[in-house]
């Protein structure tokens, strides 16, 4: 048995600032909805427990969203792993044999495939997991989808590829 050897680790944040300009935003709505429902407790201005609740609530849950939320990058000598936490639970793997052809490429992140996350760039584009930037590996695969791995390293992502690809298993 020959073990698994790993050419490239990438680990990606969210960390667009409007994004914690937005969430900065919702927090400071909500401590002042709190303060002035506090200040008119006795009278009818007063906002319900409910709806303050929620209002806190829902920040703190994108909060918390945004800062657990990542994609984990492995390139190895059996193949791609890949997650987007905290969507997957577990590590996805495609092995090197459904790679019909790769490239590390430049994209339009909004154009190509409506933003970034999780996204369907539709039969033209496939399926892309990025958090930041333009650059990315595109792989097509055995099945006919294509996918595409967002990355800040695009020069070490290329390198490990092509290990990878070369690599007796």
């Amino acid at each position: 048995m020959i073990m698994e050897r790993t050419f490239f680790e990438e680990r990606q944040r969210f960390r667009q600032w409007w994004i914690y300009l937005v969430m900065a935003g919702s927090m400071a709505a909500w401590v002042y909805a709190f303060s002035v429902s506090v200040a008119a407790a006795e009278s009818e201005k007063a906002a319900p427990d409910i709806i303050l609740l929620f209002t806190g609530v829902i920040p703190l849950l994108l909060i918390m969203l945004f800062a657990t939320t990542g994609l984990e990058t492995r390139i190895s000598s059996d193949g791609l792993h890949y997650r987007f936490r905290p969507f997957h639970l577990r590590e996805k793997h495609i092995d090197r044999k459904e790679i019909i052809s790769w490239e590390v490429r430049k994209y339009r992140p909004i154009a190509e495939y409506g933003g970034w996350g999780i996204r369907s760039g539709g039969k033209k584009y496939g399926k892309a997991f990025n958090v930041s930037g333009n650059m990315g590996l595109q792989l097509y695969l055995a099945n006919g989808k294509k996918l595409l791995i967002g990355t800040r390293m695009p020069a070490e992502a290329e390198k490990a590829m092509k290990k990878m690809m070369d690599a007796k298993v």
